[in-house]
Parts: C-alpha cells; structure tokens; sequence
C-alpha cells in the first residue's frame, strides 16, 4: 500500500512539473474560415479553411490561401476566372465565407446561379 501510494506521488509531480514537446499546443491559424455552398437542390457542404498554416478540413487549403492571400483575404474581391463560359441554367448556390483574416473579421454572402459560377468567381477557395 505504501509503495502504490509513493508511486501516486511521483506520477503526480513528474505530471504537474513536465513539459514535453509532444504536449505542447501549437498556436491557432492566423487565418480561421468557415465556408458553406448550400444548393437549392438540397445539398449544403461546410468546411473550415485554416491559413498560415494552411489546413482545416478544406480540400485544397494551400490553393484556397494562395487565392485569398491575393485579394487580402476579401472573398468579394475574388474574380478567378473572369473569362470562364457558363451555361444559363438556374441552380441556385448560396455560399457564406466567416471567420476571421489575420486580425479582421470575414463576413461575406453571395447567391450564384449555378455551380459553374461559383467555380468561375471563387476558384479553390468553394471548390467543396
């Protein structure tokens, strides 16, 4: 009993004293988004974009970054494709883009008329 009880207290001031590289927290993104292209056919996708360092559940965070780095991280301001040919066909998109840009607050909404446009105006940033 006595043994147990000296173990205890080690274990307790090894684990109250330590500090190992392996538990060290990592400081958060600079850049946390959090992105969603809802269709009017029913499916919304969401995701969390992370920048600097790229990351989250974003498919193609890096290109996402890269592209909102350009803009200063302005959704509003991307124009990826501005040449791209799209059909007229009417499949409503909503995406919303919040979170935070380094030290600014993101909040940006826009409905496109079909996929294709979204693709054209965000490029990688709403490629979900």
């Amino acid at each position: 009993m006595m043994r147990a009880a000296g173990t205890l207290a080690l274990c307790g001031t090894l684990l109250a004293g330590a500090s190992s590289p392996a538990l060290a927290v990592a400081p958060p993104p600079k850049v946390q988004l959090k992105i969603v292209d809802a269709a009017k056919s029913g499916v919304t996708k969401t995701v969390w974009l992370h920048c600097a360092p790229a990351g989250g559940t974003h498919p193609n965070a890096r290109a996402a970054c890269r592209q909102l780095e350009r803009v200063g991280g302005k959704p509003a301001d991307l124009n990826v494709h501005p040449n791209a040919v799209c059909t007229k066909e009417l499949a409503p998109h909503a995406v919303v883009v919040v979170g935070r840009w380094y030290s600014s607050r993101v909040q940006w909404a826009k409905v496109f008329a079909n996929g294709c446009l979204v693709r054209a105006a965000t490029g990688a940033v709403v490629s979900l």
